[in-house]
């Protein structure tokens, strides 16, 4: 199996990349093959959420002594899981990593991300805004990262 990655345009998908076109140009013209297209996560709003874990909430709290502890607690109580059931029959949760294997598509990303701040303000006792105000000042003035969509969006969804 091939992982490739496309652009959409208007006449079509094409590859996005030499070793896309290599793996495209493998593949037998005229066969069918089955695609899951998702966006691409956006490597900014991953680093705004690793400041929102690491850099703002983590060093506010004093429940956790490891921050890979932390992210697992806040995975837990966000809902990023997954279901498993233990020998004796016993439903259980494992918390997922908020990675790219575990989050590969953009909007499942951003649906974690706003969960997690949900989360993360109640720790801090903050209001979700509030908290991505301090999350994006941080990111900017430590990583001259700018406030992406994914916050400009959620702010216009409660605004409405």
């Amino acid at each position: 199996m091939a992982e490739i990655f496309l652009r959409r345009t208007l006449s079509g998908w094409v590859p996005d990349g030499p070793e896309s076109d290599a793996a495209w140009r493998k593949q037998q013209p005229g066969k069918v093959y089955r695609a899951d297209v998702k966006e691409m996560r956006n490597y900014k709003a991953h680093c705004l959420f690793m400041v929102l874990l690491n850099e703002v909430t983590f060093p506010n709290q004093d429940k956790f002594v490891s921050a890979r502890a932390f992210r697992r607690a806040v995975a837990l109580a966000a809902g990023h899981t997954e279901e498993f059931m233990t020998l004796e029959g016993e439903i259980q949760w494992l918390p997922l990593p908020y990675d790219y294997e575990h989050l590969p598509d953009e909007a499942d990303f951003e649906k974690a991300f706003g969960a997690a701040m949900t989360v993360c303000a109640a720790i801090l006792r903050h209001t979700a805004p509030d908290l991505e105000q301090e999350v994006a000042r941080y990111a900017n003035e430590h990583y001259g990262i700018d406030c992406p969509r994914i916050f400009r969006e959620s702010a216009q969804e409660r605004a409405a």
